[in-house]
């Protein structure tokens, strides 16, 4: 089914069609939460119609609304496995293309990982920031390719933000573009996304405050695909839009969601991971932390055709968990999930 730009936005704001008293049970604990200091965005759909739609609380005085903005993290991620598969629709790489054929100066070591290796964490690299204050796409990449693996490409999951660097440097590669033009306008501008943009714009001026200092890597130029603010309407559009069609193929979004590796809590698929909440409901999900306070997450769970989405620059609820993963906890109590 293909949806207008104009009515997945309309979608969101759709009157609630659910049962009154879950709902109203939701309501309770959200402002429970807001007195033990989360504010953030909640949006909650099911069958195509925004049962909750709410900011709530304030972060440094600022009051959060529905279409706050964000740093969304890791969220991110997703952008560069949307991009890099349509990358693959137009005959420009595979998913099975080695790093070699994008940089012939690579180390040995490194030549063969391939794209789909980078995408789902399964590329040998460690968990770095090499590439944070590069400038230039070969300053960050040559930065990258020298740091040692720390397992053989293929073996095991092993988290990285190199992975997902490399792979926006091969988007570059490909495309002749810079990742966050082609990003910006192959995915964010047919949908209408406005609220959804990079770092050091001036769209990331109105971002909504954390609760700690905003780092200075975000605060200046730099490369690659890290520092993505968005809102919840926007990352509302952006799902039912991916999975309408309107933005890859059916089957590369298959692919896009398809298992590659097992993880703790599932399987990793690419830029999305694949799990089961406590009642057994099958769930896709991307999620992100940062250490001053955003944290973000999308889950949507397919048998259910429910889609949660929470965003929130209040760092953790308590020793143990982050505000986003725990009102998501609660949600998926009350919505039977």
């Amino acid at each position: 089914m293909r949806f207008s730009t104009a009515a997945l936005a309309a979608l969101l704001f759709s009157a609630p069609a659910a049962s009154v008293a879950p709902l109203r049970e939701v309501d309770v604990l959200l402002r429970s939460d807001v007195s033990a200091g989360f504010s953030g965005a909640v949006l909650v759909m099911r069958d195509g119609t925004a049962l909750i739609n709410k900011g709530l609380g304030a972060e440094q005085g600022v009051t959060v609304r529905p279409t706050s903005r964000f740093w969304i993290a890791s969220v991110g991620k997703q952008f560069v496995s949307a991009a890099t598969l349509k990358c693959q629709e137009r005959g420009w790489l595979t998913l099975d293309d080695p790093l070699a054929r994008f940089f012939p100066s690579a180390p040995a070591d490194k030549r063969e990982i391939t794209i789909r290796q980078l995408l789902a964490h399964l590329s040998g690299l460690n968990q770095t920031y090499a590439s944070e204050s590069a400038t230039t796409r070969d300053e960050a990449v040559s930065r990258m390719l020298t740091q040692p693996l720390i397992d053989k490409p293929g073996n095991k999951f092993h988290y990285s933000n190199d992975n997902y660097q490399l792979a926006a440097a091969i988007i570059e590669v490909a495309s002749g573009e810079s990742y966050r033009e082609f990003v910006a306008q192959q995915l964010w501008r047919p949908l209408g996304m406005r609220d959804t943009g990079f770092n050091f714009t001036d769209g990331a001026k109105t971002v909504l405050p954390a609760a700690s200092a905003t780092p200075e890597r975000l605060l200046k130029a730099a490369w690659g695909e890290a520092g993505v603010y968005s809102t919840a309407h926007d990352l509302g559009v952006w799902y039912l839009a991916l999975r309408a069609g309107r933005i890859l193929s059916p089957q590369s979004v298959t692919v896009l969601f398809a298992p590659q590796t097992p993880i703790q809590e599932g399987e990793a698929a690419l830029g999305w991971f694949r799990g089961k909440t406590a009642k057994g409901t099958a769930t896709i999900f991307t999620r992100g932390n940062e250490d001053f306070g955003p944290n973000s997450l999308i889950y949507a769970y397919p048998d259910k055709n429910t889609l949660i989405i929470v965003l929130t620059h209040a760092g953790a609820a308590n020793s143990e968990t982050s505000w986003s993963r725990f009102v998501l906890n609660q949600l998926e109590g009350v919505l039977d999930l």
